[in-house]
């Protein structure tokens, strides 16, 4: 795309959409990268910056395929892989199809400075987690207090052998 204008993320429906690419909001607010080529991504920019305007099928191929001649049936393909990731309910797509003149993003979309975008906590991951606590040493003997941190350690590291849990100890 020829528009290299400020750096800005566009909200809509459950996503996040900027230069970096389009996220997916999580429950907890982190931002889950979604699998999209660039020109897919450079569609989506475009059309989702345009506020809800008709944008025509030669506009759209002279600004995302600038230079390079393509056939619509590309366009018609990007579009239809930007639906399959961008539309939840059957029946209503973000992307609507305006017969004869071209595409619109229909989704309500908001701005926000790049800065002020929603970002992860730093300490929470997308992988499930648990904490082991320490044990309490209920002999009474101090000189035993080793064991029970043993079990411990013991069961951290046997849990920590699953790549996809995330494990911590306090």
């Amino acid at each position: 795309m020829s528009d290299q204008g400020a750096v800005e993320n566009l909200l809509f429906e459950g996503f996040t959409l900027d230069r970096r690419g389009l996220f997916r909001l999580s429950p907890m607010g982190a931002e889950v990268p979604v699998a999209l080529g660039a020109r897919a991504l450079d569609l989506l920019l475009l059309l989702a910056t345009r506020g809800g305007a008709v944008v025509s099928k030669h506009e759209l191929i002279a600004e995302v395929w600038s230079g390079i001649a393509v056939e619509e049936s590309n366009l018609t393909k990007q579009i239809s892989a930007l639906r399959r990731v961008l539309d939840r309910t059957p029946g209503t797509s973000c992307i609507q199809t305006v017969p004869g003149r071209g595409y619109r993003f229909v989704a309500t979309v908001s701005r926000t400075e790049h800065a002020t975008a929603i970002a992860p906590p730093p300490a929470i991951s997308e992988r499930p987690a648990i904490a082991v606590l320490p044990f309490q040493n209920l002999m009474g003997d101090p000189e035993q207090e080793y064991f029970v941190d043993g079990v411990v350690e013991e069961i951290t590291t046997a849990i920590a052998h699953y790549s996809w849990l995330l494990v911590q100890q306090f």
